[in-house]
């Protein structure tokens, strides 16, 4: 029974109760004409009622609308869902990196194969969810070589991101769980669609390799302000990696950087990366690079496999300056490892080692360097105009780099690399780049399980076409 019909049916109850005492028989069409208006009352007051209730209603159906509406737009290529509410949000991301290498080297050295590699692709997707979380999953199908090349490799090797952020504290401090890449270095914090050459520096590789690089199980906070950035991690083994109480190290990763503004064409970045690993057990760890390509599993510097570690340590700084279209940057790090066991090194129980480079580069179409405080790094070039055939020439870069890498250590022998690397790169638009690389090195490669070296000479013609969003 509706309100209407009950307010209706005690009115009518009472009326009647009136009409039948004698008292007030003498006043019926008085009592009637106060009936009438209490109806009349009744009957607005239930029409206040419908309206409130279609209008709450409208309300309701509106949120409710905006809440099951999906959005869905594009943002530099990359499907972008997101609920009406702004609660939840899912971006697609994608790459592929294909690369292509003519190689040559002199005879006192192992052959370097010639040949195509995807050495990248990758599908992920990243977003928010109940505004403060985040995450990121995203699975690399490529490899170097015979590294996840793509087949009989267990899948949780494939895992190049799983992991959560929250935000609540204040939007530009996050914690981070799981398993990824870390803000670490300055050529590292660069997204490999960004990075200038098409391999990152040997001095970054070795770096990462002990404590931070891609599939890295990890815990930790980074934050920033105007014009500094701040980032610590406890990380252990990569996903996929067999660890046990006696052989996983744990590592503390660690990276402070500030960057300053002298006019609105320049910037300064200036910063320092360092990692310590340590394991009570039996850790066990190793230090390598390619040459400048990964068409070939060859590693001309490589120390080969410490077993017995302590401890290792890499610190060093980083250096970045940019005017415009101009940018040079550099890094130095020295390693220091420490065995458990005596002489477990040719004799040696400690071993150091140094690795930098530096480098140039200057986009001939006059596009400026952007510098992003969040994670203290570059971005990518953004071509002022996408190319078009007859009209645009897109965005073009050349660039020059020397590193300088020594795992020698008096009796031992890791291998000493001196490489330069000439750069050319085309920017058709925000998603598809072409890289051109000329490489020369001066290699001395380890022999004789460490104890000795053989030099020789590399050459290698590099390309790479390269798609993201």
């Amino acid at each position: 029974m509706t309100l209407r019909n009950i307010l209706l049916a005690g009115t009518a109850l009472g009326a009647a109760a009136l009409l039948a005492s004698p008292a007030m028989a003498g006043s019926a069409a008085a009592t009637q004409n106060d009936i009438n208006t209490m109806k009349q009352q009744i009957m607005d007051l239930q029409q206040r009622l419908d309206d409130l209730q279609i209008s709450q209603g409208n309300e309701l159906k509106e949120i409710k609308e905006k809440q099951d509406a999906n959005q869905l737009s594009l943002e530099n290529g990359s499907p972008v869902f997101k609920t009406g509410d702004g609660l939840f949000t899912m971006a697609i991301k994608g790459r592929a990196h294909l690369d292509f290498a003519s190689t040559n080297n002199s005879s006192g050295l192992s052959r370097y194969n010639s040949g195509a590699n995807f050495r990248r692709a990758e599908i992920g997707v990243e977003g928010t969810f109940m505004k403060d979380w985040g995450y990121v999953f995203g699975l690399q199908f490529g490899g170097s070589g015979t590294e996840n090349g793509g087949s009989g490799v267990s899948s949780s090797q494939f895992i190049k991101n799983a992991y959560i952020t929250y935000n609540g504290f204040g939007k530009n401090f996050t914690l981070k769980a799981g398993a990824g890449e870390l803000p670490y270095t300055l050529e590292y914090a660069t997204s490999s669609n960004d990075i200038t050459f098409i391999e990152r520096s040997a001095a970054v590789n070795e770096n990462i390799s002990i404590g931070s690089d891609d599939g890295r199980v990890f815990v930790g906070a980074q934050g920033y302000g105007s014009n500094f950035f701040a980032a610590g991690f406890w990380t252990k083994s990569k996903t996929g990696e067999t660890g046990t109480n006696n052989s996983e190290r744990d590592n503390a990763v660690g990276r402070l950087a500030f960057a300053f503004q002298p006019d609105e064409k320049s910037n300064i970045h200036i910063g320092a990366s360092g990692t310590y690993s340590f394991h009570p057990g039996n850790s066990s760890l190793s230090l390598s690079d390619r040459p400048g390509i990964r068409t070939s599993d060859v590693k001309y510097i490589n120390t080969g496999t410490f077993t017995g570690m302590d401890n290792a340590w890499v610190v060093g700084p980083e250096f970045a300056a940019s005017y415009g279209p101009v940018k040079v940057q550099g890094e130095y790090y020295h390693f220091d490892l420490s065995s458990a066991r005596s002489a477990s090194f040719s004799g040696k129980r400690d071993l150091s080692f140094d690795s930098w480079y530096a480098q140039a580069s200057w986009v001939i179409t006059g596009e400026a360097y952007k510098y992003s405080m969040s994670k203290a790094a570059y971005g990518g070039v953004k071509p002022a105009s996408p190319f078009s055939l007859g009209g645009s020439p897109g965005a073009w870069e050349i660039a020059a780099r020397y590193g300088d890498s020594d795992l020698n250590d008096g009796t031992f022998k890791g291998g000493h690399e001196k490489l330069t690397t000439l750069g050319l790169n085309w920017y058709v638009n925000n998603n598809i780049r072409f890289m051109l690389n000329g490489i020369y090195g001066k290699e001395e490669m380890p022999i004789s399980n460490n104890t000795a070296t053989s030099s020789g000479t590399f050459k290698a013609v590099a390309a790479r076409m390269q798609i993201a969003f």
